[in-house]
């Protein structure tokens, strides 16, 4: 969880605040950096509160921790399967 903490306070605001526009990962984000920089600052400040903070990451945790809990397979029995395959048609 630190790690995790670490690249949202940390990593991600220093990337988003300088970024390198001439080989984006995010051509609609470096091409508002290159037009507004004003209007892309804002942009990023609307990222960092959305996704950055303490909160959103706790609620990303719990997120991933259900979806795990859903997709967990082999862990089904009803009970009512018939071992030894006599089920009649």
């Amino acid at each position: 969880m630190f790690d995790m903490i670490n690249i949202f306070e940390v990593f991600l605001p220093q990337l988003l605040g300088y970024p390198n526009a001439n080989d984006p990962l995010n051509g609609e984000a470096a091409a508002l950096m290159m037009r507004n920089k004003d209007q892309y600052s804002v942009k990023v400040k609307e990222y960092v509160n959305k996704y950055a903070t303490k909160e959103a990451i706790d609620n990303a945790e719990d997120e991933s921790e259900s979806d795990e809990e859903m997709s967990s397979v082999g862990s089904y029995d009803s009970g009512d399967e018939d071992p030894a395959g006599t089920m009649e048609v």
